[in-house]
Protein backbone atom coordinates (compact mmCIF):
# COMPACT_ATOMS: atom_id res chain seq x y z
CA UNK A 1 0.00 0.00 0.00
CA UNK A 2 1.08 3.77 -0.60
CA UNK A 3 0.32 6.58 1.82
CA UNK A 4 -0.31 8.81 -0.12
CA UNK A 5 -0.52 12.17 2.54
CA UNK A 6 -0.33 12.80 6.05
CA UNK A 7 -4.03 11.79 6.37
CA UNK A 8 -3.54 8.27 5.72
CA UNK A 9 -0.43 8.12 7.49
CA UNK A 10 -2.31 9.28 10.34
CA UNK A 11 -4.98 6.34 9.78
CA UNK A 12 -2.02 3.69 9.99
CA UNK A 13 -0.39 5.42 12.76
CA UNK A 14 -4.17 5.53 14.50
CA UNK A 15 -4.19 1.77 13.27
CA UNK A 16 -1.26 0.79 15.08
CA UNK A 17 -2.23 2.49 18.48
CA UNK A 18 -5.86 0.86 18.65
CA UNK A 19 -4.26 -2.02 18.14
CA UNK A 20 -2.17 -1.65 21.82
CA UNK A 21 -4.68 -0.15 23.00
CA UNK A 22 -7.59 -1.88 24.85
CA UNK A 23 -9.50 1.61 25.45
CA UNK A 24 -9.48 2.48 21.98
CA UNK A 25 -10.62 -0.95 21.29
CA UNK A 26 -13.68 -0.03 23.38
CA UNK A 27 -14.57 2.73 21.68
CA UNK A 28 -14.23 1.91 18.19
CA UNK A 29 -15.73 -1.13 18.88
CA UNK A 30 -19.08 0.47 20.10
CA UNK A 31 -18.93 1.64 16.30
CA UNK A 32 -18.90 -1.79 14.25
CA UNK A 33 -21.79 -3.48 14.18
CA UNK A 34 -23.48 -6.00 12.13
CA UNK A 35 -20.57 -6.09 9.52
CA UNK A 36 -20.66 -2.81 8.92
CA UNK A 37 -18.37 0.87 10.84
CA UNK A 38 -19.28 4.43 11.12
CA UNK A 39 -16.17 6.36 9.80
CA UNK A 40 -17.33 9.75 11.30
CA UNK A 41 -17.59 8.52 14.48
CA UNK A 42 -14.06 6.42 13.88
CA UNK A 43 -12.25 9.67 13.09
CA UNK A 44 -13.62 11.54 15.98
CA UNK A 45 -11.83 8.70 18.19
CA UNK A 46 -8.97 9.25 16.18
CA UNK A 47 -8.69 13.00 16.57
CA UNK A 48 -9.54 12.78 19.96
CA UNK A 49 -6.44 10.55 20.23
CA UNK A 50 -4.51 13.31 18.58
CA UNK A 51 -4.22 11.89 14.53
CA UNK A 52 -6.27 14.08 11.89
CA UNK A 53 -7.78 12.61 8.82
CA UNK A 54 -10.54 12.28 7.20
CA UNK A 55 -13.71 9.57 6.52
CA UNK A 56 -11.93 9.85 2.95
CA UNK A 57 -8.48 8.84 4.28
CA UNK A 58 -9.64 5.94 6.42
CA UNK A 59 -11.96 4.43 3.93
CA UNK A 60 -9.03 4.88 1.33
CA UNK A 61 -6.42 2.90 3.66
CA UNK A 62 -9.29 0.09 4.76
CA UNK A 63 -9.58 -0.24 0.67
CA UNK A 64 -6.09 -0.78 0.02
CA UNK A 65 -4.79 -2.56 2.82
CA UNK A 66 -5.53 -6.14 2.72
CA UNK A 67 -4.11 -7.24 5.62
CA UNK A 68 -5.95 -6.39 9.20
CA UNK A 69 -4.99 -5.59 12.70
CA UNK A 70 -5.17 -8.11 15.67
CA UNK A 71 -8.11 -5.87 16.48
CA UNK A 72 -9.57 -5.60 13.38
CA UNK A 73 -9.30 -9.60 13.17
CA UNK A 74 -11.62 -10.41 16.55
CA UNK A 75 -14.17 -7.57 15.43
CA UNK A 76 -14.41 -9.60 11.54
CA UNK A 77 -14.62 -12.64 13.71
CA UNK A 78 -17.13 -11.53 15.91
CA UNK A 79 -19.31 -10.51 13.03
CA UNK A 80 -19.59 -10.36 9.01
CA UNK A 81 -17.15 -8.37 7.02
CA UNK A 82 -17.03 -5.02 7.69
CA UNK A 83 -18.57 -1.81 5.20
CA UNK A 84 -18.19 1.47 5.78
CA UNK A 85 -21.68 3.27 6.70
CA UNK A 86 -21.56 6.92 5.62
CA UNK A 87 -23.39 9.48 8.43
CA UNK A 88 -22.67 12.56 6.24
CA UNK A 89 -19.99 13.78 8.42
Amino acid sequence: MTVNDAGQSNVLKFRTLVDTDPALQADVAQHVANGSWNSAAIVEIGRKAGFEFSTEDLVSVMEEDDELSDFELELVAAAAPLECVETGA
